[in-house]
């Protein structure tokens, strides 16, 4: 799998800003990537040593529009620790 087509964005939330101060960043990946290519692929891209990755599959939530009924993807966010002292420039 590609570097590029593995990371397809990050998460902009209160929650991922909050864990940003402790090294983790979070971002939305591939539903077929594993850990392995994921810390390859931050480490790579960003030029960073990775200490550990998380990953989380979120269900798409079930929603009503105009009468309508309709469900939200599937997606899976990769919670990524750095090393000490280590930081992702702003993007």
């Amino acid at each position: 799998m590609d570097k590029w087509s593995i990371l397809k964005g990050r998460v902009i939330s209160e929650k991922a800003f909050g864990v940003q101060e402790e090294g983790k960043y979070v971002f939305v990946v591939d539903k077929k990537a594993n850990k392995v290519e994921i810390k390859k692929a931050v480490e790579e891209l960003f030029g960073v040593e990775v200490e550990k990755v998380n990953v989380i599959n979120v269900k798409g939530k079930r929603k009503v529009f105009k009468g309508i009924k309709g469900k939200r993807p599937d997606i899976k966010k990769a919670i990524v620790t750095l090393k000490e002292g280590q930081t992702l420039k702003e993007l």
